[in-house]
């Protein structure tokens, strides 16, 4: 087995706080029971230090590295298989060991392999007594269902560490996508150009965006604060219409205008503005969004529509009559110099020349209505 898999697989197991489990706690006493012996534990074993998890019988805390066991625990380790010592003094393996010598007396220890869905042996649960034991057969099968049924609790409860670092990662991501949504959405809010404040069911001022700020700044010489009444900022010829489309929003209606306001020296500026419902999720009104846009541009642009309109509709007038006349007293003339075989006389002459300049006049007055000076 791949020795960095096999530590990373014991070190996920190191970190699950086994010695709190209740079920793993209980398998433990059960097998001191079952083996009638005065201790029993769970370790796990890395490349080469035991570890105690769940204990019964043994001073010492969890988590800390037991090396004395480590010499018994190999042969489990490596077969994957139950272990037996019946007398430790008696086995030529073991008795001269210092555990087994001098305290704490190792006589008898036995223990089961936990190994992994994967095949891959972790640790042991196991049972030590300083006095010589027999297992019988019996004993020996429940160890080792005792050793599956305690790697099954382990597996579930990594299982479950993970599910739960999994979804307190997709928590935080959650979070800090919410977090940057917001940041974003916030820099969005704060970079538009139209003028966007978010209204109270009392009128009182919740936000309002950079653009809202300069607005009331600029035009109004005052600084926009949280909480006060948006329609004190305005002036009163504005107020009570202002008002009146506020209320109107609160009932549910949208309300869109187009204003003309006059701020004296600092000018004129078209908005359109827009009173609109906020609701919640359950779907209650709880405030007012107003947006004013400055719409001087398209104004402009609608002005320059409409007078290229006049225009085109004088030049259509002349076209349609101013022209005819002299057109059609060119071509009569030309058609009588014709018949006659191209003998202009004096008067011929007189009425062409006449005709001409009353189109040349129709001309040049066509020439100055598209060449009048646009609005700027």
């Amino acid at each position: 087995m791949n020795k960095d898999l096999h530590l990373q697989i014991v070190e996920q197991f190191e970190n699950l706080e086994l010695e709190y489990n209740k079920e793993l706690q209980q398998t433990v006493e059960f097998a001191a029971k079952l083996c009638n012996t005065p201790v029993a534990c769970i370790t796990l074993m890395d490349k080469n230090t035991y570890w105690i998890e769940v204990k019964k019988g043994i001073d010492i805390a969890p988590n800390n590295p037991l090396e004395l066991f480590f010499f018994f625990s190999m042969q489990t380790i490596k077969h994957k298989s139950l272990f037996v010592v019946k007398d430790a003094l008696e086995d030529a393996r073991f008795n001269t060991h210092p555990l087994v010598v001098d305290k704490p007396g190792i006589r008898f220890y036995a223990d089961a392999p936990l190994i992994t869905h994967d095949g891959r042996c972790v640790g042991t649960i196991g049972v030590i007594d300083n006095k010589p034991h027999l297992l019988t057969t019996q004993q020996k099968l429940t160890l080792k269902i005792l050793a599956k049924h305690a790697i099954g609790i382990i597996g579930i409860k990594l299982s479950l560490e993970k599910l739960n670092k999994s979804f307190d990662k997709l928590k935080n991501q959650e979070q800090e996508n919410n977090l940057n949504n917001e940041i974003r959405l916030r820099s969005m809010f704060e970079s538009l150009t139209d003028a966007y404040f978010l209204l109270g069911k009392a009128g009182e001022i919740i936000d309002f965006n950079r653009a809202a700020y300069n607005l009331v700044e600029d035009k109004y010489g005052e600084k926009l604060t949280y909480g006060y009444f948006l329609p004190d900022y305005l002036y009163s010829a504005y107020k009570d219409i202002f008002i009146s489309n506020y209320h109107c929003a609160l009932k549910g209606e949208k309300i869109q205008q187009e204003w003309l306001a006059d701020y004296g020296v600092k000018g004129k500026v078209w908005w359109d503005c827009t009173f609109e419902p906020v609701s919640n999720n359950g779907g209650e009104i709880i405030g007012v969004s107003f947006v004013a846009r400055n719409i001087d541009e398209r104004k402009l642009n609608e002005e320059k529509i409409q007078e290229q309109r006049q225009r085109l509709q004088k030049i259509a007038k002349i076209q349609s009559h101013d022209y005819r006349g002299p057109v059609t007293t060119i071509l009569g003339l030309l058609n009588l110099i014709e018949e006659e075989n191209y003998l202009v006389t004096k008067e011929y002459l007189t009425m062409l020349q006449v005709a001409v300049k009353r189109l040349d006049e129709k001309i040049l007055e066509v020439v100055s209505i598209v060449d009048y000076p646009r609005v700027t």
